[in-house]
């Protein structure tokens, strides 16, 4: 399992309720969405400054494994990934190699071929509309998440349900860019809506602290709907024929 498909899966995991007084203020809480940040490939170096600053994954535009050997060394603490300007299974390999984590796939330029190397992750980047037989099958690649458009600052129910839709039938978890400004019900709305991480440019490294507390400042995750109907759904009762038996016998 890559690093990034570790940290999205326990950032998306419920909080339990704290045990005993003051278990909460005890115990530090995941924050409920991945902080990303996209560099280019000239920035590399800034990988160790985007850790420090609160960076869970960095994404390499254009990085070569030169790059990637750069960045993975300076920002170990984090997941790094890749996202290069052609993609076989050569490059994937070198890639990995390098210490990238994951890879960030196009559908269109990406060989069929590259998808079969082992031990590194794949990120597709989705800018197409898939009919619903095409994202089942999409949920099935073994992705570790999607990029997908970002969705406006002010997210309408259009667009929520546009989200949900892709979350929904893939399976698969979304990644997104915002504003560094994003205001917390805007990053909430997103991540209720199977978002897992929200992407900043690297420009935004002197606003990352910010953004870092307001994902920290979201409500703890709770369980899923269904789970939560089940809890309040009455024991199931016996029927009158089981409640007394018959004397006839």
């Amino acid at each position: 399992m890559s690093k990034l498909a570790d940290r999205i899966r326990k950032a998306a995991r419920p909080e339990p309720a704290p045990l005993g007084f003051g278990a909460r203020a005890a115990r530090p809480s995941t924050p409920s969405l991945l902080l990303i940040v996209r560099l280019s490939s000239g920035d590399a170096n800034k990988a160790e400054e985007a850790s420090k600053k609160g960076a869970d994954v960095i994404i390499i535009d254009g990085g070569d494994a030169g790059k990637t050997k750069e960045a993975s060394g300076k920002g170990a603490a984090v997941s790094v990934g890749v996202r290069p300007n052609g993609a076989d299974r050569k490059s994937v390999s070198a890639l990995r190699e390098a210490g990238a984590d994951f890879v960030v796939l196009e559908a269109e330029s990406t060989s069929a071929e590259a998808m079969l190397e082992k031990d590194v992750g794949f990120v597709l980047d989705y800018r197409g509309d898939f009919d619903d037989t095409a994202l089942r099958i999409l949920g099935e690649l073994g992705l570790d998440a999607m990029i997908i458009p970002s969705p406006g600052e002010k997210l309408t129910l259009a667009e929520l349900l546009k989200l949900r839709r892709l979350a929904a039938l893939t399976r698969v978890p979304l990644l997104t860019a915002v504003k560094p400004d994003a205001e917390a019900g805007h990053l909430h709305a997103l991540r209720d809506s199977g978002v897992a991480g929200v992407i900043v440019e690297s420009s935004a490294l002197g606003k990352l602290a910010d953004l870092k507390s307001r994902i920290e400042s979201l409500p703890a995750r709770g369980r899923r709907r269904e789970e939560r109907a089940e809890a309040v759904l009455p024991a199931a009762t016996p029927s009158h024929d089981e409640d007394f038996d018959d004397d006839d016998d």
